[in-house]
């Protein structure tokens, strides 16, 4: 991702990857990073898109 998106944009964009077990694997790849990076777990309540989000907001990749 190397211009800032919008919450909403990114938002569809992580959704749309639940669709394909492809999507899936990325999510499953991104989250992993970001726990890495940071060594916080994503809450059991949270969803993978979720924790995405707000890992990237933080980073400031998101605007908005």
């Amino acid at each position: 991702m190397s211009t800032k998106k919008t919450l909403q944009q990114r938002e569809k964009e992580l959704q749309d990857l639940l669709a394909t077990p492809a999507g899936r694997e990325e999510l499953r790849v991104l989250e992993s990073q970001y726990h890495e990076g940071s060594e916080r777990f994503r809450p059991a309540t949270s969803s993978v898109i979720t924790y995405i989000l707000v890992h990237e907001r933080q980073k400031g990749m998101i605007v908005g």
